[in-house]
């Protein structure tokens, strides 16, 4: 088994009530079995709160969050989560103790990350060091040295996949068309709130008073921030290499170049670019059926960059 991970993996660590955006909220929190046992067993008032609080169905145990519930009732005010302090991590379920780190497999490569709906994620890839984003491997044969730091072409060919390395380097100019396209596209996912449609209907906005004067103008941040948004874009494809065994190379190129045209429309309309990451992560990239949705699209209409 051959183990790739970002540079910055190792270092990450999450910041719990020094976070501006709790992760405990919003998603349905399935529950392992070890650890549902372990929360029927509990004596503590604790556990009388756990089995109020998970809804079980034949699916197994969850905890589900919504409109009037939207935190998880384990947060305390102060940010910190009671299962943790009163058992440590060790208490969590296998999902709240990963999240936001993520584990892929292809064959006998490991691609290890966390994922960018997390700030402390974006925090790391974006103050990480050089203009592409950087690995370390590990192998059970030790054939790579520690000191090796493949990129994400060297990823590629460990698969056996020949891809020009142009397509592993970012180079946005779109056309204001083609920017009105993706809005148009993004607003047919499944919006995580209302702050999200009210977003894409801004931008709707914006593309249309724009002309082709003014495109450049359009994409100024990238322009200027160009090799942070090439990590960008090298990530999220990453995240999503595994995609490679429904989809096609030009599905995922599409899907990892549009996301990162979006977060630039975003950011230079509003500004904050961790912010704009996180949320489009958080709206994409952690919904399935919304991943799924864009890669069907791409693979149908065979977009061409």
């Amino acid at each position: 088994m051959i183990s790739l991970y970002p540079t910055f993996y190792h270092t990450f660590q999450c910041k719990a009530n020094n976070c501006r955006h709790t992760c405990c909220q919003k998603w349905t929190i399935d529950i392992d079995e070890d650890t549902a046992a372990k929360y029927n067993a509990l004596p503590t008032q604790l556990g009388k709160d756990l089995r109020n609080f998970i809804t079980i169905d034949d699916e197994g145990a969850h905890f589900i969050f919504s409109d009037e519930q939207p935190t998880c009732p384990l947060l305390q005010e102060d940010g910190l989560c009671r299962v943790v302090l009163e058992l440590g991590e060790e208490g969590l379920c296998e999902t709240c103790h990963m999240h936001p780190r993520f584990y892929k497999y292809i064959e006998d490569l490991e691609l290890c990350g966390v994922g960018l709906s997390c700030e402390e994620s974006v925090e790391k890839l974006l103050s990480s060091k050089g203009d592409q984003v950087q690995f370390t491997i590990e192998d059970d044969e030790g054939e790579f040295g520690a000191d090796e730091r493949p990129l994400l072409q060297n990823i590629f060919e460990l698969l056996a996949l020949d891809i020009d390395p142009e397509l592993c380097q970012l180079e946005l100019n779109q056309s204001i068309s083609y920017c009105q396209g993706l809005i148009d596209l993004y607003a047919k996912t499944e919006p995580i709130d209302i702050e999200w449609t009210q977003q894409l209907g801004h931008l709707k906005a914006t593309l249309a008073n724009a002309t082709v004067n003014n495109t450049t103008d359009l994409l100024q941040t990238t322009n200027r921030d160009k090799d942070i948004f090439n990590k960008v874009y090298q990530y999220i494809l990453y995240r999503q290499i595994d995609m490679l065994a429904e989809y096609s190379l030009n599905a995922l190129v599409q899907y990892s170049f549009d996301a990162t045209l979006f977060i630039s429309l975003a950011t230079r309309e509003f500004g904050n670019l961790p912010e704009q990451i996180r949320r489009w992560s958080e709206q994409i990239e952690y919904d399935e059926d919304n991943v799924g949705f864009l890669f069907d699209t791409y693979e149908k209409s065979n977009y061409d960059i």
